[in-house]
């Protein structure tokens, strides 16, 4: 059985109080100071504006929601809060008793839902720290779902979910997406030689290879095997491409130890473009994905791209 300490690390839980009334936010207060063997650092927004850019620039432990606000009502609130804040539970607490509400607050991404007046100390502070337990779970469900396990890396289906995001933003506002298709050249050679334990150490640290390679904003992922892609988005100039792959390379150039051998690895990358090379995601990658095996018919290590080309519904 866990303890309590693995399932809440810390006894300080931070808190975003969004109300405007100043009544109810004084009882709130009151309510998380009475619990002693918890301390509560609650700092309170009074609008959804404010809510909204305390809660990306701080990482709250739990957001406390009032959903009827000066600038924002009902379901509007939680919504905004749950993208805008994707890893703090929300607790929505309201003067309306209404399960369909209830419900719904649920499925836009609220953890909790408590009628005001209706709640002691107690019932708040645990309401809270359960929906930070749950919050905790839903993560490693959604690690599990959508993490590669060898890598930690983005895995095939996440990966397309946020191509096909980044094409839709890039598409609104008019900018560039650039998509690299990587193939580790002769891998089969260090699985056959050193063992699939070696290999799978050395996709590891390609894995760390990549990720040193891109900013936060972009997506390294591993498709299977020892195929990998990155996403770079946005594009602030058009050759930012051909500046990662020439990163990537020259990582991959110092050779990897692991168990006493030291093994080098090499890479073929194939880069497409969005919009010059294709439109679509499909399209996108299958122009990295041939700009890299032309990569590799030319004696692999090394990056292609290919002369722009457009073709109707490509």
């Amino acid at each position: 059985m866990q303890r309590l300490e693995e399932i809440l690390p810390g006894r300080v839980i931070r808190i975003l109080l969004v109300e405007d009334n100043p009544g109810d936010e004084r009882l709130a207060r009151l309510a998380l100071a009475e619990d002693t063997d918890w301390e509560f650092q609650v700092t309170t927004a009074q609008t959804l504006d404010v809510a909204l850019r305390l809660a990306q620039s701080a990482g709250f432990d739990a957001i406390l929601l009032d959903m009827q606000l000066p600038d924002s009502a009902g379901l509007t609130s939680v919504k905004e809060l749950a993208l805008a804040a994707p890893r703090s539970p929300i607790v929505v607490m309201t003067g309306s008793d209404d399960d369909l509400l209830a419900l719904q607050a649920s499925a836009h991404g609220a953890q909790d839902y408590l009628v005001k007046g209706r709640n002691d100390a107690r019932a708040l502070s645990r309401a809270i720290r359960c929906a930070m337990a749950r919050k905790r779970f839903e993560s490693i469900l959604a690690q599990r779902a959508h993490f590669d396990s060898l890598t930690g890396l983005v895995n095939r289906g996440l990966f397309h979910d946020r191509l096909h995001q980044a094409l839709a933003r890039a598409t609104r506002t008019d900018r560039s997406v650039a998509l690299l298709f990587i193939d580790l050249d002769n891998f089969k050679a260090i699985n056959d030689g050193y063992g699939h334990k070696v290999g799978d150490e050395v996709l590891r640290a390609v894995a760390d290879a990549l990720r040193s390679a891109v900013r936060q904003t972009d997506t390294v992922a591993r498709l299977g095997g020892d195929e990998f892609t990155i996403l770079l988005e946005p594009l602030e100039e058009t050759s930012h491409g051909h500046v990662v792959a020439k990163k990537i390379l020259e990582a991959l150039s110092v050779p990897i130890t692991r168990s006493g051998h030291q093994i080098r690895v090499t890479a073929s990358i194939g880069i497409a473009m969005f919009p010059d090379h294709a439109r679509k995601a499909d399209a996108l990658i299958h122009s990295a994905d041939a700009n890299m095996l032309l990569a590799k018919r030319s004696g692999g290590n090394r990056a292609q791209l290919s002369y722009p080309s457009l073709f109707g519904d490509a």
